[in-house]
């Protein structure tokens, strides 16, 4: 419910003029007759330019095809940008009377027609971009009377322009007013900010924020209350924005979300009715949905884009991914990566190096989404580079360590395990950072690798090491990120049971072994708690 406040006319009510400082005056002493002689009004108007035009030129520019008292349409500043030709719009007619009639003071053409005729072309080339900057402005006010930090489309701004104009229109035509205007607060809260207006010149668009600490009116109507001017030369203390006779301002918003408000201006002294209250409730009400609306759409298509850029970004995060694909006759590797989302920070890598090695890695962020994944394609990279050279896995962990150390800004940290097999011999070179769990299964058990619990990333001097294995015919090199075996609440399993379910299908090639651990992760884990996820089994058949 709206609370009015009718403002009482007071018989003997008085301004007090308050004196301008002198510093601020240049000619004090002749300032106050220039202000008298030479009144300057800030509106244009195309009547009296055409007027001018007239008694500097003695030509009268006249509408072709209108009554003869109509403008000229093509230079009318609010036509529609498509505008034919001025020659198809206007012709130049003399002012020189005919023979025979009576004139005391003829008036003769001043300048040839051609060159009156130019005047005219450069004067509506002129209002011309007048009215397309007018557009523009109208439109930028209508995309910042969105008030967040999104930026609609230009078709968008147009749009929701003319529902505020049309709004505002028909407010003022239910209500019997003159004019109307929507001001909108900043996003401080101590300005209101002229959006969208109607009955008024358009340039009133580009004058500055008014400041909403004085303005009582504003205040009021912010708080939930519509307030009534019925004459604001008897009431100057609620600080009409606008030299109109009578107003009324009502909120755009709630008290407890305020967003602006509405003004409804006469130019002659009235009351108001509390059928033009609910009738401008009602139109602040459809500003402030169709501003929510035009914010609501356009944050869905920038959620569908983004969207759509996440997935594509996630397809081509997924072909860095190896292939089942085997590396070696005498051996099985198999392995997966699953993000939370679209993006993750969990990769699985593999080949088979120029000198007949066969090196693995698997990495875990610590951060997950888009920037899990820059961290993973960082760490892929890094590791993926030193396949063509000679080099240990505990080299490739301290090059990783420094390249992310020294991009300082952001969490960089992650997990790396990486490794490199001798086919022939069995003996595995292995160095592992971080929370990434290794192990070797076989028939008489398992047991733990080595790994150092500092994470990439953390510390520059960290000290990586070799581990030195050699596994047998069936034995099973397991790797699993810190999410996998972080329990169901990350969406993993347990330590325990991951090297239960191995025991119990040691014997199954490992592409089933995977794929079985991966069915066993949870289906619907918590997303707050959810962890990127990754596993790398390699067996040697004999």
């Amino acid at each position: 419910m709206i609370l009015s406040r009718h403002v009482p006319i007071r018989e003997g009510n008085r301004s007090v003029s308050k004196k301008a400082a002198s510093y601020l005056r240049l000619h004090a002493a002749d300032s106050d007759s220039i202000a008298s002689d030479q009144p300057v009004s800030s509106d244009f108007n195309i009547d009296t330019l055409m007027d001018c035009f007239t008694r500097a030129t003695g030509w009268m520019p006249m509408p072709q095809g209108r009554a003869p008292h109509a403008r000229p349409g093509g230079v009318h500043a609010g036509d529609k940008p498509r505008v034919p030709p001025l020659a198809e719009r206007v012709r130049l007619v003399c002012t020189e009377p005919i023979d025979g009639a009576l004139e005391d003071e003829p008036i003769a053409p001043v300048v040839p027609q051609a060159d009156a005729w130019a005047l005219l072309e450069q004067i509506d080339g002129l209002i011309q971009q007048l009215h397309g900057a007018e557009e523009r402005l109208e439109e930028q006010e209508a995309q910042l009377a969105t008030a967040v930090g999104v930026s609609i489309s230009r078709d968008e701004a147009r749009l929701l322009g003319d529902k505020l104009k049309d709004t505002l229109h028909r407010a003022a035509a239910q209500t019997g007013s003159d004019a109307a205007a929507i001001y909108l607060l900043d996003e401080t809260t101590s300005q209101l900010k002229l959006r969208s207006a109607w009955g008024m010149s358009a340039s009133r668009l580009s004058q500055p924020a008014r400041p909403l600490r004085g303005a009582l009116a504003d205040l009021e109507a912010l708080m939930g209350n519509a307030v009534l001017i019925e004459n604001t030369a008897l009431a100057p203390e609620w600080n009409c924005p606008e030299p109109f006779t009578a107003g009324m301002c009502l909120p755009i918003g709630s008290p407890t979300m305020p967003q602006g408000t509405l003004w409804l201006w006469s130019d002659h002294v009235r009351d108001f009715s509390s059928l033009d209250i609910e009738v401008a409730r009602l139109a602040a009400d459809k500003i402030l949905v169709e501003i929510e609306r035009c914010v609501l759409a356009d944050e869905v298509v920038s959620t569908r884009r983004a969207a759509r850029d996440a997935e594509q970004a996630g397809h081509l995060q997924a072909s860095r991914l190896p292939s089942n694909q085997p590396l070696h006759a005498d051996y099985e590797i198999g392995g997966w990566s699953l993000q939370t989302g679209d993006l993750g920070g969990c990769f699985h890598t593999w080949t088979l190096t120029p000198k007949g090695l066969i090196a693995a890695g698997l990495g875990a962020a610590e951060s997950g989404g888009a920037v899990g994944a820059l961290v993973a394609a960082s760490v892929q990279t890094v590791l993926e580079t030193c396949w063509n050279s000679p080099h240990r896995p505990s080299q490739v962990l301290r090059r990783a360590n420094d390249i992310l150390w020294e991009a300082q800004d952001g969490d960089w940290r992650s997990s790396l395990a990486y490794l490199l097999a001798h086919p022939e011999s069995g003996s595995i070179q292995i160095a592992a950072a971080g929370a990434v769990r290794a192990f070797i299964v076989g028939r008489r058990g398992f047991r733990p690798i080595r790994s150092v619990p500092t994470l990439l990333a953390e510390q520059p001097d960290t000290r990586f090491y070799n581990e030195q294995l050699c596994i047998e015919g069936g034995d099973l090199l397991v790797i699993a990120s810190p999410g996998t075996v972080a329990g169901p609440a990350a969406g993993g399993i347990t330590e325990n049971d991951l090297l239960q379910a191995i025991r119990t299908m040691e014997d199954e090639p490992v592409e089933e072994i995977a794929d079985a651990l991966a069915r066993m992760l949870p289906v619907n884990a918590p997303t707050e708690t959810a962890r990127d996820r990754g596993l790398l089994v390699l067996r040697r058949r004999f």
